[in-house]
């Protein structure tokens, strides 16, 4: 009796699962709420994208970007750097951003593929379930329905035998899985809902697909991981754009000279692009969050013992978080780093390269960017900035012997700007009048630069500049700190 229970229940609840199934979508019902969702997010989109490219943070961006590349090109000096110059020089640029007339035209053509080409009644081949079925042709997609469709575009299309299976999901929205040839492989999907349109790259589904509709490309050994695209809009004033890895990336392949792979580790979000507006004012957000991701390439030198030994570059992350409001030349990196580990080079297991951000103080630190009255930029960190860098290319010197020509000793480097609450910097142009070269002022805290055991150390107040090549270095670093006049 008790066993009967059990069954009773079981198949009630199975046939009430089964009830409960939202019905298959209508061909308009599918055309309807894809070309909606689409034409309003490609306008809100522009829109939102027009907003942005109008921040002057993206200006302070560029001058931070100016500043870090002069500074790490010293070797040439940092004589006449003005950081306000050459970012009206060489601004950062915003590209693809479209005006009002561009996004509408834009929306209005996929509107209307969508509606009259794609999802339509006579393109239904099956309905099963809550799931409608259509085959796409080359007509369908190489014409608007305004001129005949080329040949080659035609033939092109149909060899892949394109369908797209929509999914009805109740009060979740709709879901649409690109299908290509006969065993109709997946390696796309889409998720459209009132206000977010999502879009799922699976790299198992993207190799299956390219050997069955090109069977002689050669294709990596492994591809494997899912990649998900996501754009939420809430309004033209109010759009997220974001990436995430859903299932950890892994590319392996095979060379000549040996076996080759990429990883990256599963994370969500990856990026995150968002513009949106609060108390009247339009505010964006930039933000990256990559996980540990390793490159191995085979080493291809003569050394008989390395041979079979991979190159491997690990990068542990790399963050950063960015909110800025418009109008405002102000900004904050949030969360500046590259990961929660060493990042580094190594040839088997000997690292060639390691590199170290605040490994002493949580390996991340923010970088506040403010203009000051003379108009050049000046660069805040907290709690510390501390940046080291070892390196050891032992195994691979060789003397004419083929042996080993090098001491066994390494290289290292060292740059740290600490001390105080937010210890900071400016670039100070060069001065003709005094002969002062240009150099990096310390506003606040204490500045410092060690190359092996040679040190110089930089006080509030002073400047760091490159000694003159003329002259033989009395620090061993190259640099040295004088007055900044």
């Amino acid at each position: 009796m008790k066993m009967k229970f059990w069954v009773t229940g079981t198949v009630a609840l199975a046939l009430g699962v089964v009830g409960c199934q939202p019905p298959a979508p209508e061909p308009e019902d599918v055309a309807e709420a894809t070309a909606r969702r689409s034409g309003d997010l490609i306008r809100n989109l522009g829109s939102s994208m027009r907003t942005l490219s109008n921040f002057s943070a993206l200006k302070t961006l560029t001058e931070v970007t100016s500043s870090i590349g002069g500074f790490g090109n010293l070797g040439g000096g940092l004589q006449g750097l003005s950081i306000t110059r050459m970012a009206e020089e060489a601004p950062l640029p915003v590209p693809g951003v479209p005006d009002e007339t561009t996004s509408q035209a834009q929306a209005a053509l996929v509107e209307k593929y969508l509606r009259e080409r794609i999802f339509i009644e006579a393109n239904v081949e099956e309905t099963k379930g809550s799931s409608t079925t259509f085959r796409i042709t080359g007509e369908d997609l190489c014409s608007d329905g305004s001129a005949p469709a080329a040949p080659t575009c035609v033939a092109a299309v149909d060899k892949y035998e394109l369908r797209i299976r929509a999914t009805n999901k109740g009060d979740k929205g709709m879901d649409l899985e690109l299908l290509f040839g006969p065993n109709r492989t997946e390696p796309l999907s889409l998720s459209f809902s009132d206000v977010r349109v999502g879009m799922i790259v699976d790299l198992g589904g993207v190799k299956d697909t390219v050997k069955l509709v090109s069977p002689e490309t050669e294709l990596p050994r492994v591809m494997v991981g899912r990649v998900e695209l996501a754009l939420t809009s809430k309004g033209p004033r109010d759009v997220e754009f974001q990436t995430s890895i859903l299932d950890a990336l892994s590319v392996e392949w095979d060379a000549t000279e040996g076996a080759y792979a990429f990883s990256s580790a599963k994370v969500s979000p990856l990026s995150e692009v968002k513009v949106w507006q609060k108390d009247g004012a339009n505010w964006a957000r930039v933000a990256l969050n990559l996980g540990t991701t390793e490159v191995r390439a085979p080493y291809s030198g003569t050394k008989a013992e390395l041979a079979g030994q991979p190159y491997v570059v690990s990068l542990s992350g790399l963050s950063y978080e960015m909110e800025a409001q418009e109008g405002s030349e102000a900004l904050t990196l949030a969360h500046l780093g590259l990961g929660e580990a060493q990042s580094y080079l190594a040839l088997g297991d000997h690292k060639l390269v390691t590199v170290d951000v605040n490994a002493l103080s949580g390996r991340h630190f923010d970088l506040h960017v403010a203009k000051g009255a003379d108009g050049l930029a000046v660069l805040s960190v907290r709690p510390e900035f501390d940046l080291s860098v070892f390196t050891n290319m032992e195994p691979l010197y060789e003397d004419a012997e083929g042996g080993a020509s090098s001491d066994g000793s390494g290289q290292s480097f060292n740059l740290r700007l600490s001390g105080g609450e937010a210890p900071s910097v400016r670039s100070v142009p060069a001065n003709t009048s005094t002969g002062f070269p240009g150099g990096l002022q310390v506003v606040s805290g204490e500045l410092s630069m060690a190359v092996n055991e040679s040190r110089v150390t930089v006080p509030a107040t002073k400047c760091l500049v490159r000694e003159s090549s003329t002259s033989e270095s009395t620090t061993g670093v190259g640099f040295a700190a004088r007055d900044c006049e």
